[in-house]
């Protein structure tokens, strides 16, 4: 099956125009062109956009991802240096992961709070407005955002 670069843009999430910038920038080597000089992708295509969209996902930058690809295409004898770009990358994504969590973490805590402010009809005690109420009535309280 083939695809224009329509299709592949609805298809992979991406706008025409970066498709085929990825194309005009060699990241897709292997993209023919039909007898109107239009590009015609193949699942293989679609296999390459793939990747080049999730190594942009997680923070690789295009000309790594290029030199990846020259990696590959060069062949058998780069595997060990694409091993060892594809280990950067995924513990590149793994920090990135943990820090997200930390971050979901903080806004799990705010969002119980605010089910819990909701819910039991509470004050919400970290509003200024009842911060400075109970820190009026408590010397030790400590307000919190």
């Amino acid at each position: 099956m083939t695809y224009t670069v329509q299709e592949v843009a609805k298809k992979m999430g991406l706008t025409t125009y970066t498709v085929r910038y990825y194309h005009d920038h060699g990241l897709l080597p292997y993209v023919k062109r039909d007898e109107n000089n239009n590009r015609v992708f193949d699942d293989v295509d679609l296999e390459w956009v793939h990747l080049i969209t999730c190594l942009r996902q997680t923070g690789m930058p295009l000309e790594s991802i290029k030199h990846y690809f020259d990696l590959v295409i060069a062949g058998e004898s780069t595997v060990p240096e694409r091993y060892q770009i594809m280990l950067a990358q995924q513990q590149r994504t793994l920090d990135e992961i943990a820090e997200l969590n930390h971050h979901l973490e903080t806004i799990n805590k705010k969002v119980a709070h605010y089910a819990d402010v909701l819910i039991n009809a509470k004050p919400d005690t970290y509003e200024p407005s009842n911060v400075a109420t109970a820190a009026d009535n408590t010397p030790d309280t400590v307000a919190k955002v």
